[in-house]
Order: structure tokens, then C-alpha cells, then sequence
């Protein structure tokens, strides 16, 4: 089942930063009929998709600026997991603040959504593409306090305005994204550790090829408390 578009912002989570794309607005893909009005913290936008009108903001976080242009036309091309043909890359990227940790600082979840030419992409293409999402993001927030960092994936499945209905994600923690800077350890190396640490629990990373979480309805914010102390060490 896909997210849908955050209704009442959970006061507990909150997204902090998006850049939304002009395939599609921050946080989550949209259905038909629906009115999308995404929460960030300045500037102002506006996208039409295929009709529909998403009112969106700026993000005035640098880094995950910084790991939006980054990414821009950087990512693999593996034939397993091909990137949609002139859809912006990433189509959206967003930092959540999910909790604060025991010294009272925001604990937090970056995000970036790759959108895919295909609804059935093979797991090692994917895993390519996480790798490189997630070492991105790494280099921009090893100092922060990261619960994970979630790469998702636009599956090309009946679209609408150029944005999937379906999204799936891969939650990468700190300790594999950083492991990513071994120049010994690659995608399958991330993979194999992501399926073996996957718990079944969406909200605690790590996570492999699961459902995305809308954070702005509060998905995973039970598991949020208690991994803020694990993150924050």
C-alpha cells in the first residue's frame, strides 16, 4: 500500500526541509483528487501535476540541498533498476525531525526518492542506487543525529503527472552508511547486511525493500523514541 499525502501534521514529527521536484511534491506521492500542502520551513513554490495543484515550500537546509545536486544525473544506470527517462533526480528530498534525544536535540530522518522506469526493478540495481543515496546523505550528516537514512524508490506503475503510486524504500542506519566509505564494502555488502539486520518493524531501520513511511502522519513514531538513543551514539 502507498503513502497518501499527510492530512494534520503529527506535533511529535514534523518535516523540517523539502525540495520538492517538478515530477512531484515532498513527502509523498499523489492520487487523484487529492490537494497536497507540504509543510517545510520557508520560501514558497507551486507545481501543477497533471491538474493537480501542490502548493510547496523551499528547503532551506543546505545539506540536503547539497545531496540533492549531488545525486542530479550522478546515479547508476544498471538495467535492472533504470532511472525514468527526463524525470528529475532525485524527485524529492526531505529531512524529518522524528525525536530528540536524552540531551533534548532533534533526532533526525533525511530522505531521498529516486523514480524508476520500471514497477519490478531487480534488487541488485537498487542496491546500487541506495549505496550511492546513502553515502550522499552520510557525508552531509555524520554529525547530526540520524536515525536512518530512507532511499525511496518511485515505482513506474500507472503514474499520474509523472509521479508513482507506488513508493518502496530501503532504511539504511549511520553505522552501514558508514561502512560505505570502506572502499571494501559495496552494494552487496549493504545489501546482505540490511536483510540481515531488517527486524520486521517498518519503523526501525535497518530497513529492506519496504513500505515508505509518511512521517508527516506520524508512521514509525513509536519506534522514533526508542531509537533516539541508539541514534545519538
Amino acid at each position: 500500500m502507498s503513502p497518501t499525502v499527510p492530512t494534520p501534521i503529527d506535533e511529535t514529527i514534523r518535516t523540517v526541509a523539502a525540495i520538492p521536484s517538478q515530477s512531484g511534491a515532498a513527502g509523498a506521492p499523489l492520487t487523484a483528487g487529492e490537494f497536497a500542502v507540504v509543510v517545510a520551513v520557508t520560501g514558497a513554490g507551486l507545481a501543477i501535476l497533471g491538474g493537480i495543484v501542490a502548493y510547496v515550500y523551499r528547503s532551506s537546509d543546505e545539506r540536503v540541498d547539497r545531496v540533492a545536486d549531488a545525486l542530479g544525473g550522478e546515479l547508476p544506470a544498471p538495467t535492472d533498476a533504470p532511472i525514468r527517462e527526463d524525470a528529475d533526480v532525485p524527485t524529492a528530498a526531505h529531512l524529518h525531525e522524528v525525536a530528540t534525544d536524552a540531551d533534548g536535540d532533534p533526532v533526525y530522518v533525511p530522505v531521498i526518492r529516486v523514480p524508476l522506469a520500471t514497477d519490478d526493478p531487480g534488487i541488485d540495481g537498487v542496491y546500487r542506487h541506495t549505496a550511492d543515496a546513502a553515502a550522499a546523505l552520510h557525508e552531509e550528516f555524520d554529525d547530526a543525529h540520524v536515525r536512518g537514512y530512507d532511499v525511496e524508490f518511485g515505482l513506474d506503475d500507472s503514474s499520474l503527472g509523472g509521479v508513482g503510486r507506488t513508493v518502496k524504500r530501503v532504511a539504511v542506519t549511520p553505522e552501514l552508511a558508514e561502512r560505505l566509505r570502506d572502499p571494501g564494502y559495496d552494494h552487496r555488502d549493504l545489501r546482505a547486511d540490511v536483510a540481515a539486520g531488517d527486524d520486521g518493524d517498518p519503523g526501525v531501520p535497518p530497513v529492506d525493500w519496504g513500505e515508505a513511511l509518511n512521517y508527516g502522519t506520524g508512521d514509525g513514531s513509536a519506534a522514533a523514541g526508542a531509537a533516539a538513543t541508539t541514534a545519538a551514539t
